[in-house]
Parts: structure tokens; C-alpha cells; sequence
């Protein structure tokens, strides 16, 4: 009995000590420039922000335990999240110019409570993404010849056509035109976030957009020929200090195409 005594003594030690570690999310600190990272115990099933200067973009297509939050200048508002267990979460969101902490680790004790699921409904899903390949379909069957960005190199012909925001997400529809006489087998397709200029080295900063996904993305594109894809990317903002710039290599080959937007 003395034993068993000791042993829960030390569990609750244990417990308290936890628990007064345990850091309170109240607000969130966030700004355009840097992504605040959430990872929570289990997948993300939805989430939204009170207003749309602050996005929180997490991967809808393949549950994932982490989010990234950016906010615009003067954003006072909430991220509500619920997770794939039923929790759901809330935080206070507050612009700051210089960001304190850019990630955090979400706890379960740090759940308001658990949400009842609804009842499914037979063939949701698939409505969903028949409704998903059609707009992105839409996208690529746009008429206009105009662009709002192109670049030519050595025959080939890179255009940005469009940017269409839905969402928590970014569509931007790509156009290759191959004049070259030669096939071009497309290899990476790497979008950044420029900030500054190389000019001035000291505040020059690029940062990666990692697309969700590539829709309809070619494997070659035969010498004169045309292809369109879509570029899936979480929502971004662009400040006026900022600007996009696409980098298409070859993947058996020297070419490269650079596009500044």
C-alpha cells in the first residue's frame, strides 16, 4: 500500500509539473514576411481566420499536422482549426513587425472542445472533387492571348497568364510555348517570393512557395507546341516591396527560363 501510495505521488508531481510547464497560446503573433508555423497532435480537418488579412494555409488535399499563418498590417482577428480527432481550437491573431516566435506546438489541452461530427453523406467527396476538376479545368480552357508576365529564351516561351485567388488558396495558371526545334522535357518549376534586391544583398530575401500541387503538369512539350498547367500554392500577399519570380529548368538539358511578375 505504501508502495502504490508513492507511486501516484509521483505521477501527480509528474502531471502538475506538466501542466504549469504547459506555455497558454493566447495570441499569435504574425506578419507578411514570415510564415508562423502551428503544428498540432493530430491532422488538420478545417480551418479559418475572422478576416482575410490574416491566411492560415494548410494542405487540404493530404491531411497534415502543421499550418503556416501570415498577417497584413493592422490584423486583429482568430484562427479557429479543428483537427481530425474532433478538437477544435482557438487563437487570438495580432500583426506585429517583428515576429517574437515562428512556431508553435499545439497541445491538446490547448482545445476549447470537441465537435460533434455530422452525419456523411454519400458521395460528398466525390462531388467535391468533380466540382475541383472543373474549375481547374475552367482555368486552363480560358481564352486571351494576353499574359500577365512573359519571358523568351533560346525558343522557348514562358508566360504567367493568370492568378486567381480562391479561398485559402493561389491558382496561377503557367503557359511553355516550344519554338525551338527541339523537345523540351520539363523538369523543376520553382516559384518564389522576392523580397528586395540583389542589389542590396543586406535585405535581399527569397522564400520558397511550395505548391500543394500541379495540375495537368506536362512531362514533355513537343517543338512547336503549346501546354498549360496550374500551379496550386497556398495563399499569399504580396507587399508593394515584393514581387514573384517562376524558374523553369529542363530536366535532360542546359535551359532555363526565368520570369519575374
Amino acid at each position: 500500500m505504501r508502495t502504490l501510495n508513492v507511486i501516484i505521488a509521483v505521477m501527480l508531481m509528474a502531471y502538475g509539473h506538466t501542466v504549469s510547464g504547459q506555455k497558454v497560446l493566447d495570441t499569435i503573433q504574425a506578419n507578411s514576411q514570415m510564415n508562423v508555423a502551428l503544428f498540432f497532435p493530430s491532422p488538420i480537418k478545417q480551418a479559418i481566420t475572422g478576416n482575410t488579412k490574416a491566411i492560415f494555409t494548410y494542405n487540404r488535399e493530404e491531411a497534415q499536422y502543421f499550418g503556416l499563418l501570415q498577417a497584413t498590417a493592422n490584423t486583429i482577428t482568430n484562427l479557429l482549426v479543428v483537427t481530425m480527432d474532433g478538437q477544435a481550437y482557438e487563437f487570438k491573431v495580432a500583426y506585429r513587425e517583428n515576429v517574437a516566435q515562428t512556431h508553435f506546438f499545439v497541445d491538446k489541452a490547448h482545445s476549447i472542445g470537441p465537435v460533434q461530427p455530422l452525419p456523411g453523406k454519400k458521395g460528398d467527396s466525390l462531388a467535391s472533387h468533380t466540382a475541383r476538376f472543373a474549375f481547374l479545368s475552367g482555368l486552363l480552357s480560358s481564352d486571351g492571348n494576353g499574359a500577365l508576365a512573359s519571358v523568351r529564351r533560346k525558343g522557348i516561351r514562358l508566360r504567367l497568364k493568370r492568378l486567381v485567388y480562391r479561398n485559402a488558396q493561389v491558382f496561377m495558371v503557367v503557359e511553355v510555348h516550344n519554338r525551338s526545334g527541339i523537345d523540351f522535357e520539363v523538369g523543376t518549376l520553382e516559384a518564389l517570393r522576392i523580397n528586395g534586391s540583389l542589389k542590396r544583398r543586406s535585405s535581399y530575401q527569397e522564400t520558397r512557395l511550395e505548391p500543394h500541387y500541379i495540375f495537368e503538369r506536362p512531362k514533355i512539350i513537343k517543338t512547336g507546341t503549346s501546354q498549360r498547367f496550374v500551379l496550386v500554392l497556398p495563399k499569399f500577399v504580396l507587399s508593394h516591396k515584393e514581387h514573384l519570380r517562376l524558374i523553369l529548368l529542363e530536366s535532360r538539358g542546359g535551359r532555363r527560363l526565368e520570369l519575374n511578375y
